[in-house]
């Protein structure tokens, strides 16, 4: 599958910008720097070339991880999400997220497997919302494939646990990754006294992993309130 074809089924990406996303992949690329709340999670504070992040089940899922490619694509990376058919674009823009520089293929069908290994050619961050189990050898491949490449695969791991409630959730896709971010807690403020507006909430986020050289680490994460980048085109990072 070219690229054109895989990026054709998002409607964030018009086709003017279709020549502008296949130049995007350079050697040497460096660590993605990520909102100082999340960078204090990670070693060295950005998101390494080649690697791989799980974000893992919980309330704040979906703000998590688009507070993750946020930061990203503020600073002028690409990122491309992948079988996300619920992601809200405005919620995206508030959140922090360029959607000028985000891709959305919101139900790549049968060939998410084509379609996600185009775009690790391709773009700087591929998001992957699997929607079935993933074989082994397949999953080796991509993650050869973000290696070779230097791109990022960020895999968004959903609630799958059915029976008990002390199954473990089935995983849909069965390499373990470099850093897992798990939300915990997700609290809302606004409405102390009993009344008032929802204008905040806090998001309790677990890491943990091989990658992390160390304990597990945990961060509150604010979110709600359109976050501040912190880089523009006029300053320094």
């Amino acid at each position: 599958m070219a690229l054109p074809d895989a990026i054709a089924l998002s409607p964030a990406l018009p086709p003017t910008q279709y020549a502008a996303a296949s130049l995007l992949h350079v050697d040497g690329r460096p660590g993605l720097q990520l909102a100082p709340e999340l960078a204090a999670l990670i070693p060295g504070g950005c998101l390494r070339p080649g690697s791989t992040l799980e974000v893992g089940p919980g309330s704040g899922q979906t703000s998590l991880l688009l507070r993750l490619i946020a930061e990203p694509t503020a600073r002028g990376s690409w990122a491309a999400v992948i079988g996300f058919d619920d992601l809200n674009p405005h919620a995206a823009r508030e959140a922090g997220v360029a959607l000028e520089r985000l891709a959305l293929v919101a139900n790549p069908g049968g060939t998410w497997l084509e379609v996600a290994a185009a775009l690790l050619d391709t773009v700087e961050l591929v998001v992957l919302n699997l929607q079935q189990e993933c074989r082994p050898a397949d999953s080796r491949r991509l993650l050869a494939r973000a290696r070779q490449r230097r791109s990022i695969l960020i895999l968004v791991q959903r609630d799958t646990r059915r029976g008990p409630p002390n199954r473990p959730p089935r995983r849909m896709w069965p390499e373990q990754p470099d850093i897992t971010l798990t939300p915990s807690q997700y609290t809302w403020h606004g409405l102390e006294q009993g009344h008032g507006r929802l204008c905040e909430a806090v998001i309790t986020v677990n890491a943990t992993g091989r990658r992390l050289n160390g304990p597990a680490r945990s961060c509150r994460l604010r979110v709600g309130e359109r976050p501040t980048p912190h880089w523009s085109a006029g300053g320094d990072p």
